[in-house]
């Protein structure tokens, strides 16, 4: 049984009988856990097909960049309950549950039916558990720029998670934080949700619109999620960065520049960051380091090199804390996308 290093945990969640019940680390083992954790559940990157048949890994049809497969893992302290209602994958502690449904690919043109139906199915289950409460929902599906204008797909899945989203009488202000991405090698529409027994706290960028209320021009029906947010647990808190990008009001800017847009990326997050501050972190002043769990999105494989450098300047490190994945973005002109998470006292 492979051991988590114990510095590992210090640098995400603490140790052992620390007072945070939640731990995440990013690794190619989830065989064994730390003693007095107990996995939650696995993100699995990459192609090997053994992950996804692991209690609680969630396989998610994208991969690393230039390396083997990973897991970012969330650890808890207590007992795990995983079970399955109808396409629903489920796994539960004391204060969170994951939610997992996916489904095979569809048409363009059958796709807004298809995620409103999956997420019809994922509101339901969460609203059924002890974890009503929507913290962060992860998309990931494959050909999210075909089809122009109102056709693209992205745009398609906006309208379908709206639908579901006003069936459940989710309104636009209590919207969880959210990712869309485009898969390059899987052809599954993936949706794994977040939950908790707590609230969510949402803080938005004053750099940015509010997604929700995007104009016209980019669909239908807007973007439906918030740009970052707070869950607190007692215990802990945990923050849920929302997918962000070089966006600035509701426009891109440096289209197909990355050494550009990263720049922009990581200067929305830490407006993010001071805008979480002042409304979750009880005055702490937040800023991106190495306690950050992110995942780097990038387009073009070759842009690795120079994120890891920006992102090592900024962090310290990026070896136990980052995760750089092969996916498309949401808007054609996008580069690059970055989430993440942290875990605080």
């Amino acid at each position: 049984m492979t051991q988590i290093p114990t510095e590992v945990l210090e640098i995400a969640a603490g140790s052992p009988g620390d007072y945070r019940r939640l731990a995440v680390t990013i690794g190619g083992d989830v065989k064994g856990a730390y003693p007095g954790y107990q996995l939650l559940a696995g993100f699995h990157f990459g192609a090997d097909p053994t992950f996804g048949e692991l209690p609680g890994v969630f396989s998610i049809g994208i991969d690393p960049v230039g390396g083997e497969d990973l897991v970012e893992s969330w650890w808890c302290q207590g007992d795990v309950d995983r079970s399955v209602d109808g396409d629903v994958r489920i796994s539960q502690c004391d204060d969170y549950g994951i939610f997992s449904i996916q489904v095979p690919d569809t048409s363009a043109e059958e796709f807004r039916v298809t995620v409103c139906d999956v997420y019809e199915q994922l509101l339901g289950a969460v609203r059924g558990s002890s974890h009503p409460h929507l913290a962060k929902i992860w998309n990931y599906f494959p050909g999210i720029n075909i089809g122009d204008d109102d056709k693209e797909k992205y745009r398609r899945f906006s309208i379908g998670r709206a639908d579901a989203f006003e069936k459940f009488g989710v309104v636009d202000t209590a919207v969880p934080t959210g990712t869309a991405v485009g898969c390059v090698r899987s052809g599954n529409l993936t949706v794994i949700a977040l939950a908790s027994k707590h609230d969510l706290l949402s803080a938005e960028n004053p750099r940015q619109i509010s997604a929700y209320e995007y104009p016209r021009q980019y669909g239908p029906r807007s973007p439906k999620f918030s740009r970052g947010g707070c869950v607190s647990a007692g215990s802990h808190n945990l923050l849920v960065y929302s997918g962000t990008a070089a966006i600035i009001g509701h426009e891109s800017v440096h289209p197909y520049d990355v050494r550009l847009q990263t720049a922009e990326t990581l200067e929305n997050l830490n407006h993010l960051c001071k805008a979480l501050s002042e409304s979750c972190a009880g005055g702490a002043q937040l800023a991106l380091d190495e306690e950050c769990i992110l995942r780097v999105y990038l387009r073009d494989p070759d842009d690795k090199d120079f994120v890891a450098a920006e992102l090592t300047r900024l962090l310290g490190t990026v070896e136990a804390n980052v995760v750089f994945l092969n996916a498309d973005i949401c808007r054609r002109e996008l580069m690059i996308e970055i989430d993440g998470i942290r875990v605080l006292p």
